[in-house]
């Protein structure tokens, strides 16, 4: 069989004897025209009126799109949202598109192109968000729950502000697309934290896939607050193709996607828990921070005392722009989190990621074979991994380890 790993596929022979049966994802269609597609929803949008409708010549417009971390190919959805505002009267020089990096490293210019189109890249002004920098956010005060509220200052400099992104199932917001494309996309380091934090405050379960969680709710109320006035969101199969847009208000247009996404689940689960799950980790996952969606789908599909074998190349390491998650390793998630109730761990949003992970790991007590370029040995061990430079023969000694009757869910891509 192969998995996928980083920029390749590598090939693992795998007992038919101990495979379970065959599991496919049939993908949905993807849409034939995607920048069309784009074009027509804008146009129709749900819950709030067209963008012709909102802005005109001297309008000032700020269009939060993904970073690279986010797979969706969203060049044609850009440009569609680009020539909309423009053709309103817009001027060029007066829209402004922000890579919403979240916590993740700036994108370089190469990167930009690739993301968002060498015409948008070149023609348009294009800014790369900093959580950590002070200089470039704007306190706009705390919620009633206490949330710090913190975002980029180009909010205040725009007079209309569109996001871009895609849905999919999140361990923080539920599911991504809606409000999470300013928080915590363009939010500032006080607004991430306090969010990611209040996540662990509940089972994964609770939150992950389930757009009516209360992380999600206060989110929600936040950027209602802020004043996000439309967002332009894709599906997409199991393929990475697009299948859907859906534009309008930030709610009501998210949850139609979200409802349309539903029908085509991208994880098809067996008829029986394995002993053994073997996931493929692409190019979307540059390191093991977004490698935790192969353990997500553990959590969901493993048995209990399980293994699972995750193959991730993770030419970025761990978790680059959260030193915290390489510091402690998961073992220690109990100790980070007494840490940060003392204050003495200000990387909130890096130890919500080492708790969450640390109790799926904990709760379903599995072990995990680490197969990854960039992830040295000792690094490995110290996130609780045993660590494998080849493929089969990780695979050979989880299953000498699991027993001749093991039997085996594999992958290709998560």
């Amino acid at each position: 069989m192969r998995f996928a790993f980083w920029d390749e596929y590598v090939e693992v022979s795998v007992p038919e004897d101990n495979m379970l049966q065959k599991i496919d994802v049939k993908p949905a269609p993807p849409l034939p025209e995607v920048y069309e597609a784009t074009l027509n929803a804008m146009r129709s949008p749900v819950g709030t009126v067209p963008i012709k409708e909102s802005v005109r010549a001297g309008s000032r417009v700020l269009v939060a799109v993904p970073d690279k971390s986010r797979h969706t190919d969203i060049r044609p959805v850009v440009k569609a949202v680009l020539d909309e505002v423009t053709s309103a009267g817009v001027r060029v020089e007066d829209v402004t598109i922000i890579i919403a990096l979240g916590t993740h490293r700036a994108m370089t210019s190469d990167e930009i192109a690739d993301k968002v189109g060498d015409v948008s890249a070149r023609d348009y002004r294009v800014v790369n968000h900093d959580y950590d920098d002070i200089a470039c956010l704007v306190d706009l005060g705390k919620t009633s729950d206490g949330l710090p509220v913190e975002f980029n200052k180009l909010v205040t400099e725009h007079d209309y502000i569109i996001s871009i992104g895609n849905i999919s199932a999140h361990p923080v917001a539920g599911y991504s697309g809606g409000a999470k494309g300013l928080l915590p996309g363009i939010s500032g380091k006080r607004s991430t934290d306090y969010l990611h934090w209040e996540s662990t405050r509940y089972h994964l379960f609770e939150v992950f896939g389930n757009p009516d969680n209360p992380v999600r709710a206060e989110m929600e109320r936040i950027v209602g607050e802020v004043g996000l006035d439309f967002i332009v969101n894709t599906t997409e199969n199991a393929d990475r193709e697009v299948t859907g847009v859906f534009a309008g208000h930030f709610v009501e247009a998210h949850r139609e996607g979200l409802a349309f996404l539903r029908q085509t689940p991208l994880i098809a689960f067996p008829t029986e828990q394995p002993d053994v799950l073997v996931v493929g980790m692409g190019i979307d996952r540059p390191d093991l921070w977004g490698g935790a969606a192969g353990i997500y789908a553990a959590s969901a599909l493993l048995k209990e005392g399980g293994t699972l074998i995750l193959f991730a190349a993770c030419p970025e390491g761990v978790a680059p722009e959260h030193p915290v998650v390489l510091d402690y390793g998961y073992p220690n998630w109990e100790k980070v989190r007494e840490l940060v109730e003392k204050g003495e761990i200000t990387d909130r949003t890096g130890a919500s990621h080492v708790v969450t992970i640390g109790k799926v790991l904990a709760e379903k007590k599995m072990d995990v074979v680490l197969v990854s370029r960039g992830i040295c040995e000792s690094d490995a061990e110290r996130m609780g991994f045993h660590h494998f430079d080849d493929h089969q023969r990780a695979f050979d000694e989880a299953m000498w380890v699991a027993g001749a009757g093991a039997r085996v869910l594999a992958y290709e891509r998560i």
